[in-house]
C-alpha cells in the first residue's frame, strides 16, 4: 500500500512549501544553500502528504488533485472495501509524517540555528490548530468571515507560506528584521492563496467538475460574505444545497450561481488582488537580497497561478 502513498506524493501539488523554505535562505544572503535545506525542503512536503491524507478522510473527500485520495485509492485495491481504504490512509498518513521527522532531524545537528527548529515547531502546531478550528461548528449557519480567516491564517499563512519562509531564512542565519519582513510579505500571500483555492471552487463555470467543498459545506470568507449580502430567497437555496454531498450538476451551477448573485465572487476577486498587490510591495521593499526579491516576486505568481492576467490586476 505504499504504492498508493508514494503515487499520491508525486502527484499535482505545487511545491510551494520546500520552495517557499529555499527562497527563505535566498532572500536573506547569497550564500549557497547548506545541503540540509533540500532535505527539510523534502520533510516540508512529506509533511504536507500527510496533512492531505488525513484532512481527506475528515472532510470525506472524494477527488484530490483531479484523482482520488489515499482512502478511495486504497479503498479501490482488489480485496479491500472502504472500511479497509480508512483504515490505510490512517496508517499511510503516519508514515508521511514519520518519513517528515528523519528529515526533520537535520533542524536539530549543533551547527543549525536553533530559530530554524522553532520556525518548524511553530508551523506544526499551527496546522494542527487550523484542523481543528476547520472542525468547530460555525457560530452562525454560513460561518462569519472571522472565523473563515482564522482557519486561512493557521492553515495557509502560517502553515503554507511563512513558515516554510522562515524556516529556510533562519537555517541561513536571518537576523529578525528580515523574519519580519518575511512575516510582513507572507500574511497577505497566504490570504490570497487560500482565497484563491476557495474561489475556485465557487466560480467555476456551469460545465467544470469540482465544487468539494460546496458539497462539503466548507463556512469558506466566501461563502461568508454571501450569506451576509444574500437576499432570504439566496439564503434559502444556500441553505438547501450547500454541504450536500449529492448535489446534482445542476443543483451545483444553481449553487455557484447563486453565490455569485450576492457579489461575493467579486468581493474575494478583490481581496486576492489587493493582497497580492501588498506582496509583491512588500517583496520588492524587504530588506532581501537581489536574487530574494527577484525569487520572492516569482513565488507571489506561482502561489496565484493565473491572478496576475485577471482583467482588474493587468489593466
Amino acid at each position: 500500500m505504499t504504492a498508493v502513498l508514494r503515487a499520491f506524493l508525486r502527484g499535482r501539488g505545487k511545491r510551494v512549501r520546500p520552495l517557499f523554505c529555499h527562497v527563505g535562505w535566498r532572500a536573506v544572503t547569497d550564500a549557497p544553500p547548506d545541503a540540509r535545506l533540500v532535505d527539510v525542503g523534502v520533510g516540508l512536503e512529506l509533511l504536507h502528504g500527510h496533512a492531505l491524507v488525513h484532512d481527506d478522510l475528515v472532510d470525506r473527500s472524494l477527488v484530490r488533485r483531479g484523482g482520488p485520495p489515499v482512502h478511495v485509492a486504497c479503498a479501490d485495491l482488489e480485496g479491500a472495501d472502504a472500511w479497509l481504504g480508512v483504515s490505510a490512509a490512517v496508517f499511510l498518513g503516519d508514515v508521511a509524517a514519520l518519513w517528515a521527522e528523519e528529515l526533520f532531524k537535520r533542524l536539530y545537528e549543533p551547527d543549525v540555528p536553533p530559530a530554524a527548529r522553532g520556525h518548524l515547531e511553530a508551523m506544526r502546531a499551527a496546522l494542527l490548530n487550523g484542523q481543528l478550528l476547520d472542525l468547530a461548528p460555525p457560530s452562525r449557519q454560513f460561518g462569519t468571515v472571522a472565523e473563515a480567516f482564522a482557519v486561512i491564517h493557521a492553515k495557509t499563512v502560517a502553515y503554507t507560506v511563512l513558515g516554510p519562509l522562515l524556516i529556510g531564512a533562519a537555517m541561513a542565519g536571518a537576523e529578525p528584521h528580515a523574519r519580519h519582513a518575511l512575516a510582513g510579505y507572507a500574511r497577505p500571500l497566504g490570504e490570497a492563496f487560500q482565497l484563491q483555492d476557495d474561489l475556485e471552487d465557487v466560480a467555476a463555470g456551469p460545465d467544470e467538475p469540482g465544487g468539494e467543498d460546496l458539497r462539503e459545506g466548507k463556512r469558506t470568507v466566501v461563502v461568508a460574505l454571501a450569506a451576509q449580502a444574500a437576499t432570504p430567497a439566496q439564503r434559502a437555496v444556500m441553505g438547501r444545497l450547500l454541504g450536500r454531498a449529492e448535489m446534482t450538476g445542476g443543483e451545483l451551477a444553481e449553487l455557484r450561481a447563486t453565490i455569485a448573485a450576492t457579489g461575493a465572487v467579486d468581493r474575494v476577486r478583490a481581496m486576492v488582488t489587493a493582497r497580492r498587490r501588498d506582496a509583491l510591495t512588500r517583496a520588492a521593499e524587504g530588506p532581501f537580497t537581489e536574487r530574494g526579491h527577484a525569487l520572492l516576486t516569482a513565488m507571489t505568481d506561482l502561489a496565484l497561478p493565473g491572478v496576475a492576467d485577471w482583467p482588474e490586476v493587468a489593466a
